[in-house]
């Protein structure tokens, strides 16, 4: 506990309140809710700046509490594991509220968007920091109400009913997965808190690892259930989107690590190379449909899905470098593809377009916008020297480890397949992400186009503020690996 207070609860408590307060005088502030939120949320996010300095001085920082003898201390706990996670949803979470002030200028019920998207922030957080099972569950149901009603109120009003019931059956499945699982760990090691929990190879938590990570991977959108992504992160207002895509779905990569790699790691080791092969597959498939995309969000959103399968990829690995660089592109995706989204909410507010092929010729019209795209289109392509390139790097370099562990050990040959794979596909995630930027800020702009004119500076400076700290941790990457490596080499070893 950072000087003997509780900085992150006091943070949550901040988000929720602040939700909560916007809500009931939403009457009263029907105009200015968006200026409460911001204030709210650069307070919450303030307060996360101690337990990160005592993270960076003491090694991880603490909160408990007792709530129910029965069910075990609640914990807030940000460790080096932690940390990508955490730091990318407090940052990409204050960021997107100031983006939705501009974007919501024209938006109905304001109020209620606005103490939507603080509870949603606040549970995205609470999910990462939870050191219960219980506790972590409660959070990530939190996490999905307030997201489900923002995809029904403010999606697309063709569709948005049938999208919020896809999105809301997806991930309850997945939740049952996770309930089952967490049960059947209870009875295993009979203690709801994880750092009680011992586990090893056997059948039973080999099995309990699957139930676990089928609930983590809808989450993630990992193909083959990842049908709910692609319709929501489209048809979402955008700075949902920016949450749903940069944040909400590498809860489940982290999830997958805090659960299998640290808790049920025998387990994890066991089933590696199949959480790999599925990574790769997934890789290849949102980058095929990707490309074969017109609606300009959507078309990230199979990006999405893409890249969530460079993560799994890269936790299949079980080697140092490759989860820490797995680790590392949790912070490098949600900058790169908050960024993504942020850009395209831009275009589509400022042209009222979504298909790629009206487009053309923006960047004179929207120089900012189009500077800002062209910063995250490279990171995601993996670029130097922007943040996306060292993680990809860490990655692959990850999987040829796995596949080569000493010149003296026989070669894995399928597991150098799956990185040789896996190294191929980013040619694809080069092809998508060139046909995004081309198609909309390059070229001669259509008649129609000629007024267009850049959106506001409440969208345009987190824009630009995202673009910078993925330049900063492209050229500085040691600022989040000499946290990150640490923590994972006394795990999985040197």
């Amino acid at each position: 506990m950072a000087f003997g207070i509780p900085f992150m609860f006091i943070s949550l408590a901040v988000m929720f309140l602040g939700g909560l307060f916007i809500y009931l005088l939403k009457n009263r502030i029907a105009e200015s809710a968006g200026k409460v939120a911001v204030a709210f949320s650069l307070l919450g996010t303030l307060l996360m700046i101690p337990p990160f300095y005592e993270l960076l001085t003491a090694g991880q920082s603490v909160e408990t509490a007792i709530w129910s003898d029965i069910l075990e201390p609640f914990g807030l706990q940000l460790d080096a594991v932690a940390f990508p996670i955490t730091f990318a949803v407090v940052v990409l979470g204050f960021l997107s509220v100031v983006y939705a002030v501009g974007y919501t200028e024209h938006t109905k019920n304001k109020p209620t968007f606005f103490a939507n998207q603080l509870f949603f922030i606040m549970g995205m957080v609470w999910v990462t920091l939870a050191t219960n099972m219980i506790e972590f569950f409660i959070a990530w149901e939190l996490m999905l109400v307030p997201s489900y009603f923002l995809i029904l109120f403010w999606g697309f009003p063709e569709t948005r009913k049938r999208t919020a019931l896809k999105f809301w059956l997806y991930t309850q499945s997945g939740a049952v997965c996770i309930l089952i699982g967490f049960g059947l760990l209870y009875a295993q090691a009979g203690s709801f808190v994880l750092a009680n929990i011992v586990a090893n190879g056997d059948l039973i938590f080999k099995i309990i690892f699957i139930l676990l990570a089928a609930g983590f991977l809808v989450k993630m959108a990992v193909f083959p259930i990842h049908w709910w992504l692609p319709p929501v992160h489209a048809e979402a207002p955008t700075p949902i989107s920016v949450l749903l895509s940069g944040a909400m779905i590498e809860t489940g990569a982290y999830a997958l690590v805090r659960f299998g790699t640290l808790t049920l790691n025998d387990a994890a080791i066991s089933l590696s190379f199949w959480v790999a092969g599925l990574g790769v597959i997934t890789m290849f498939y949102g980058g095929f449909m990707a490309l074969a995309q017109v609606d300009i969000k959507r078309l990230l959103a199979y990006s999405s899905v893409s890249q969530m399968g460079y993560v799994l990829f890269a936790l299949g690995t079980t080697t140092v470098i490759g989860v820490s660089g797995g680790m590392f592109h949790l912070i490098n995706h949600a900058f790169s593809k908050g960024l993504l989204f942020m850009t395209a909410g831009a275009v589509i507010h400022q042209t009222g377009l979504r298909d790629i092929k009206k487009m053309g010729g923006l960047s004179n019209k929207m120089p900012i916008t189009a500077f800002a795209a062209a910063i995250g289109m490279m990171s995601i392509a993996g670029s130097p020297p922007l943040s996306g390139f060292a993680s990809e790097w860490m990655m692959f370099l990850g999987g040829f480890q796995a596949a080569i562990p000493t010149p003296t050990i026989i070669v894995n040959l399928p597991f150098l397949v799956l990185t040789i794979l896996a190294v191929s596909s980013s040619i694809l995630s080069a092809a998508y992400m060139l046909r995004f930027f081309w198609r909309v800020f390059l070229g001669p702009h259509p008649e129609e186009l000629e007024d267009v004119k850049e959106s506001p500076r409440s969208m345009t400076i987190p824009m630009i503020i995202l673009g910078i700290l993925i330049v900063i941790f492209g050229i500085f990457p040691s600022l989040a690996l000499d946290v990150i490596i640490p923590a994972f080499a006394g795990i999985l070893g040197p």
